[in-house]
C-alpha cells in the first residue's frame, strides 16, 4: 500500500550546523521509506553519527553526493524501488505522498534546449553557469553521452524509480559536479535526458518561496497547514528549523498522527466537527461535495474539496455521484493511502464524549455474544431491556418472531477489527420504529461485547472505528441503493468479510450524543423500503460462492456481482468496486 516504502530517502544538509535537527527529521520520515541516509556539507560536526560528509559548497553542487551514494551504497540499489532526495528544509508532504505513482519520476518536467537560449543569474554566473558547462563539454567522457541541450529548475528534491538508477545517471552527476555546474542546471538537465517523455513524470504542485517577506509566511503554523492539507502541495520550501525550531513539532503533528476522523458534510462547522478538530490525537478529514461551504479551507482539517478528489482519485471521483453520501469513499481511500492505523467514521451531528475513544480499550475479559435462534442478532437488546427496539436494517420479519433474545456467551480471544458505538439521545432505528413506537430508549452504560461471526449484525457509518488495516477494504459504500440503505448494506458486506477472515466486530455502550439533523420520516420510510425487502434474503445473496475464495479482493468483487445479479445494485456500483480494488 505504501508506494515509496521500499525506496531510500536521502536528506541533504547544506549547512552542518543544522544537523542537530536530523534525528527529528528522520523520525518524521522513517515510516514512509525503507531507509534514510544523511548527507551534509563540511565542516564535520562532533558527536553526529551516521552522516556522510561531501564537499557540496553550501548546496551549490549537491549532486556530488550521488556518486558517493553509488560508490558506497550500490548494493542497496538492487533491493529498492527508487531513490528519493530532498534538502533538509524542503519538506515532503507525507499526507499525500502515496497518492503518487512510484513508477514515475517526481520532478518538474521541462524540455532541454540549446544553451544559447538561456539567460539569468544561474546561467550567467561566471563560476557555475554557462562557463562551467562550456568546460564540461570539452570533457571526452562527457562527449560520449551526446548531450548538447540543457534545462534549469528548482532542484532541492527529486524521486527516480529504480530503472533510472543506472551507472550512466550517477556518472553524469559526477561529471556535472566535477565541473562545478550549478545544481539547478545539472539536476534538471540530467533527469530530462534520462527521461525525455513527459508521460513518465508525476504531476503535482509545490510551494517554493523566495525573499525574506514571503519566507516569513512559513513561520506561521496555519499557513503551513494550508499548504499541506488544503492546497495539497507535495513540497513546501523552505522551512528553517534553526530559526523556527517549533516547526519540527508542527510537522510531527501534521504528518505523524495514527488516527483520523472522516466526515462528509454539506453544512457549516457543527459542534461535532469543531470538537473533533480540537482533538490533537486525530486528523479530521472533511470530504466535500458541491454544496459544501468553503469555510473548511481555513480550518484545522484535511479538506478534500471536489478539486482535490478529482486530483488524487480521478477515475473514482468521476464514477461517484455528486451530492451523495457515497463521496465519503474518497475520504476512506485517502485515509488508507495516507496510512492511518485507525479510521473513525462519523457524521456531523454526533457529538463525541470527551473520552469517546476509550471504547478502543479491549482486553481478554470482553465476552463474545451469539444469538442462537436466528442468524441475525438484534444487538440493541443486549444494551437495553426494551423488547421493542431494533436497529435500522434488522429484518422486519424477525421483530415479533424473536422478541426475546436467546443469547449465549463465551470468553475466548477474538480478533476485533471493527468497533461500533451506540449513540445517546437519538439511536439509529428505522423510520417504522420512529413512526409507530418512538419511545425513549435508555442504554446500559460501560458495556462492551464482541459479536459472534455466526451472526449477522447490522451497523452504520455513524460512530464506527475500523482498527484493522486488513479490513479497510470493506469501507466501500455502495451508491446505487438508497441513502438510508447504503451504509447498512456496506455493513452487511463487512460482516461477510469478517466471517471469512475469522475476525470480529464489537459493540459498545454510547460514546457520542446525536443531535439529529432534520429528517422527514415519510421520506426516510421511502428511502428504507428497498432495504426492508432486500434484507429478508440478503445473507444468502451476499455469501453465495464466497466460501472458497482466497482473499478479500475476490470476496468483495464476488459480493458485488451477487448484488448486481439480484438487482440490488446497478452496474455503476460494480464499476466503482472494480476501481476501488485497484488500490488494494
Amino acid at each position: 500500500m505504501n508506494h515509496f516504502k521500499n525506496s531510500v530517502l536521502i536528506i541533504v544538509f547544506n549547512y552542518s550546523n543544522s544537523l542537530q535537527n536530523k534525528d527529528k527529521l528522520i523520525n518524521i520520515y522513517k515510516k514512509y521509506f525503507k531507509e534514510i541516509i544523511i548527507y551534509s556539507d563540511y565542516p564535520v560536526v562532533k558527536d553526529t553519527n551516521k552522516v556522510n560528509y561531501v564537499n557540496i559548497e553550501r548546496g551549490c553542487y549537491t549532486h556530488r553526493i550521488f556518486q558517493h551514494f553509488y560508490n558506497n551504497y550500490k548494493e542497496k540499489i538492487e533491493a529498492i524501488d527508487g531513490l528519493f532526495y530532498t534538502m533538509d528544509d524542503n519538506i515532503i508532504n507525507l499526507n499525500i505522498l502515496n497518492m503518487y505513482d512510484s513508477s514515475k519520476i517526481i520532478y518538474k518536467y521541462n524540455q532541454n534546449n540549446p544553451l544559447n537560449v538561456y539567460k539569468g543569474w544561474q546561467w550567467d554566473n561566471t563560476t557555475w553557469g554557462k562557463n562551467a558547462i562550456y568546460n564540461l563539454e570539452k570533457d571526452s567522457t562527457y562527449q560520449g553521452f551526446g548531450i548538447n541541450t540543457y534545462s534549469g529548475g528548482f532542484s532541492d528534491y527529486f524521486y527516480l524509480p529504480k530503472k533510472y538508477l543506472s551507472k550512466k545517471t550517477f556518472d553524469l552527476f559526477q561529471l556535472f559536479g566535477n565541473y562545478k555546474v550549478f545544481l539547478e542546471l545539472a539536476i534538471p538537465t540530467i533527469i530530462h535526458h534520462i527521461e525525455p517523455n513527459e508521460l513518465n513524470y508525476n504531476n503535482y504542485t509545490e510551494t517554493i518561496l523566495w525573499g525574506a517577506t514571503d519566507r516569513r509566511k512559513l513561520e506561521n503554523l496555519t499557513f503551513i497547514k494550508k499548504k499541506f492539507n488544503t492546497e495539497f502541495n507535495l513540497f513546501t520550501h523552505p522551512i528553517k528549523f534553526n530559526s523556527n525550531p517549533k516547526a519540527l513539532g508542527w510537522l510531527s503533528d501534521i504528518f505523524q498522527k495514527k488516527k483520523c476522523v472522516i466526515i462528509t458534510t454539506i453544512n457549516h462547522i457543527t459542534e461535532t466537527i469543531k470538537k473533533h478538530m480540537n482533538n490533537t490525537d486525530y486528523d479530521v478529514i472533511i470530504v466535500g461535495d458541491k454544496k459544501t461551504p468553503d469555510c473548511y479551507k481555513n480550518e484545522n482539517c484535511i479538506y478534500l474539496d471536489i478539486a482535490a478528489q478529482e486530483k488524487f482519485f480521478p477515475k473514482l471521483s468521476k464514477l461517484l455521484p455528486y451530492n451523495h453520501y457515497s463521496r465519503k469513499n474518497i475520504g476512506y481511500l485517502f485515509a488508507i493511502q495516507r496510512g492511518y492505523e485507525i479510521i473513525y467514521e462519523t457524521d456531523d451531528d454526533n457529538i463525541p464524549f470527551d473520552n469517546f475513544d476509550n471504547v478502543l480499550n479491549f482486553d481478554d475479559t470482553v465476552n463474545t455474544i451469539q444469538e442462537n435462534d436466528s442468524e441475525w442478532i438484534n444487538i440493541f437488546k443486549y444494551f437495553t431491556n426494551n423488547n421493542w427496539i431494533w436497529p435500522r436494517g434488522y429484518p422486519l420479519s424477525l421483530i415479533k418472531k424473536h422478541p426475546i433474545p436467546n443469547y449465549t456467551y463465551e470468553n475466548s480471544k477474538k480478533n476485533v477489527s471493527i468497533i461500533n458505538g451506540l449513540v445517546e439521545n437519538d439511536p439509529d432505528v428505522d423510520a417504522l420504529f420512529r413512526l409507530i413506537c418512538n419511545h425513549e430508549v435508555t442504554w446500559e452504560k460501560n458495556k462492551k461485547i464482541i459479536i459472534s461471526n455466526k451472526n449477522m449484525c447490522v451497523f452504520n457509518t455513524q460512530n464506527t472505528f475500523w482498527i484493522d488495516s486488513s479490513m479497510f477494504i470493506g469501507l466501500l459504500l455502495p451508491c446505487s441503493v438508497t441513502f438510508r440503505y447504503c451504509d447498512i448494506l456496506r455493513g452487511i458486506i463487512a460482516n461477510i468479510l469478517l466471517r471469512v477472515n475469522d475476525k470480529n466486530m464489537a459493540y459498545t455502550s454510547p460514546n457520542v450524543t446525536q443531535l439529529r439533523n432534520e429528517h422527514d420520516l415519510i421520506s426516510d420510510f421511502k428511502s428504507e423500503y428497498s432495504m426492508y425487502i432486500a434484507n429478508e434474503k440478503i445473507i444468502s445473496i451476499v455469501q453465495n460462492g464466497v466460501e472458497n475464495l482466497k482473499n478479500s479482493k475476490e470476496i468483495l468483487l464476488k459480493i458485488y456481482k451477487n448484488l448486481f445479479d439480484n438487482n440490488i445494485i446497478t452496474q455503476l456500483d460494480l464499476d466503482i468496486c472494480q476501481e476501488w480494488l485497484t488500490y488494494f
